[in-house]
Parts: C-alpha cells; structure tokens; sequence
C-alpha cells in the first residue's frame, strides 16, 4: 500500500480502534468542534432537565394537595364528632322536658344541665370545624418554587 493510502486509512479510524482519544474522531455529532457538547447533546440535557423539574413540581403539588386534604378530613371528622354531640344533647334535653313537665321535681335540672355542657361541646366543636374547613387548600411552596424556575429561565435568556 502506497504511504499516501496509509495515512488516509489511518485517519479515518476511531478513537475506540486506536484505544486513545483524538479530537474530531469521536461518534458523529456527539462533540462540536472545540471537544465541548454539540448543540443536539445540550438541547437533549435542557429537554431533561425541563422534563425533570416538571415533574418535581407536580409532585410537590401532590404533597401539598395531601396535606390540605388531611385538614379537610380532620374537620369533617369533628362535624361528625359535633353531630354525634348533638344528638346526645337532643335526647338530654327530650329526657329534661320530659322529667321537668312529669314531676317538677330536680331531677330534670341534672338532665338539662347535661344536655346543656353536650350542646355547649357541640357548638365548640363546630367552630372549630368551621375554622379548619374555611381555610383553602393553597399550595404556596408550590407557587412559590414555580415562581423561582420562572425567573431562573428568564435569567436564563437574558445571558443568551
């Protein structure tokens, strides 16, 4: 083989076949010029990258949805607890009437005494149900974390 011949077929092997590293002699595109990532490699990264905070956002969206729906839980738990009270409260005070209108004697003041700190229990536990319940659900670290990837992007395109 002539020595011009040689050199040529020398040039177009691979780093891989040589087993050292040469500039320009790597995969097609997966380097630019300078030996830096091509443009393909760091729009691939930045697709990532975008796809990645995306789905953090959504999850941290998730987490806090949860723990806005927990508070919600807990209310209709102490309405239900609130009913539960007045229900008490109801026949106490059917049973104070009741005593009251059939003997006038003091027994039935026990009974409305009763019923009276039950539906005094209710209506504590219905304020504070009310109070858990009128709060929204309000993702703010959310809000707050999307705010900073906004910025950070158009600080972003500023440098360009």
């Amino acid at each position: 083989m002539p020595m011009g011949e040689q050199l040529r077929t020398d040039a177009n092997r691979t780093s891989a076949e040589e087993g050292a590293y040469r500039p320009g002699a790597t995969e097609a595109g997966a380097y630019g010029p300078d030996g830096g990532k091509s443009t393909g490699q760091l729009m691939k990264e930045v697709t990532e990258d975008v796809s990645t905070l995306f789905r953090k956002e959504i999850e941290l969206a998730k987490a806090e949805i949860v723990g806005g729906l927990t508070e919600k839980i807990k209310g209709i738990a102490i309405i239900a607890t609130a009913g539960v009270f007045g229900l008490f409260a109801l026949i106490f005070l059917l049973l104070a009437i009741r005593d009251g209108f059939d003997n006038f004697l003091w027994a039935w003041v026990a009974d409305l005494a009763t019923g009276g700190v039950l539906i005094l229990l209710g209506v504590i536990a219905v304020l504070v149900a009310r109070k858990k319940l009128a709060t929204p659900i309000d993702p703010e670290l959310t809000k707050k974390t999307l705010k900073e990837d906004v910025d950070f992007a158009k600080s972003l395109g500023r440098r360009s």
